[in-house]
């Protein structure tokens, strides 16, 4: 009996100048096929000869049909194609790393527009996070073209990791971390809050849903709940703004 093929992976398109030159920096042998319009192609002569060594496609094409290979307007004149990657899973083994080099952890809680996810993504890479960690959520936004596109070039320095539920990961992470949850009911931000009050564990930090914030048995889990303070006029910053805001007061500060 035959065995069954392979099921074939989800392909993304990665848009824009600084996310496609940043693929081929980092990650070239991903790239299963390039785009351009007749303005980027000036400059893409070096990504068409690397896949031209590989025997891979590459073409310039009109904007229209650029617009249609990326389903967006926003293609910026250069489409790569790649196969979509996979979500790593958090082992006993890659817990006990994390811990021993004190590595900076973002966790996503039900964060469902993906070019939040994109722009928390660009956030992470710029100050040094490597790891993204979700859960097996229908409500959680994955990687995908809107978030490639968003990040410029910043999920070729960031993994996702997926676990099956927040609390309990949350419950396991603590004993090596000290969990910081954004919530509107939280103690200000304050320097005593980047000091994690005095914890000797490395902070993970939690970013709730767009709409409902940490869900409350992940708030739970968390050691502090901290607020961002500002004005009265509008309740909270957009989570991809709030992301930026913690990792700088947390990671940015190092």
């Amino acid at each position: 009996m035959k065995s069954a093929p392979a099921p074939k992976l989800k392909e993304i398109t990665v848009c824009g100048w600084q996310a496609v030159s940043t693929l081929f920096a980092q990650h070239p042998q991903e790239v299963k096929r390039l785009f351009f319009d007749a303005q980027t192609g000036k400059r893409a002569g070096e990504f068409s000869q690397q896949l031209a060594q590989h025997k891979k496609v590459y073409r310039q094409v009109e904007p229209a049909e650029l617009e249609k290979i990326s389903n967006t307007k926003l293609h910026g004149g250069v489409v790569a194609v790649i196969d979509e990657r996979p979500v790593k899973k958090v082992t006993r083994e890659v817990l006990a790393e994390w811990s021993r080099t004190r590595a900076p952890l973002l966790l996503l809680d039900r964060v469902s527009n993906a070019n939040n996810v994109g722009a928390i993504v660009r956030t992470a890479a710029f100050f040094g996070v490597k790891a993204i960690i979700v859960a097996d959520h229908p409500g959680q936004a994955l990687p995908g073209d809107a978030a490639f596109r968003v990040a410029e070039g910043g999920m070729e320095f960031v993994d996702f990791y997926r676990v099956p539920a927040l609390p309990p990961f949350c419950a396991d992470l603590k004993r090596t971390y000290f969990l910081v949850g954004t919530s509107l009911r939280g103690n200000q931000l304050s320097p005593d809050a980047v000091r994690a009050q005095g914890s000797p564990k490395p902070p993970a930090l939690i970013l709730g849903n767009e709409e409902k914030g940490i869900a409350p048995e992940v708030a739970a889990q968390c050691d502090r709940l901290v607020k961002i303070p500002g004005t009265d006029s509008v309740e909270s910053l957009n989570v991809s703004a709030a992301a930026a805001v913690m990792c700088w007061e947390f990671f940015g500060k190092r």
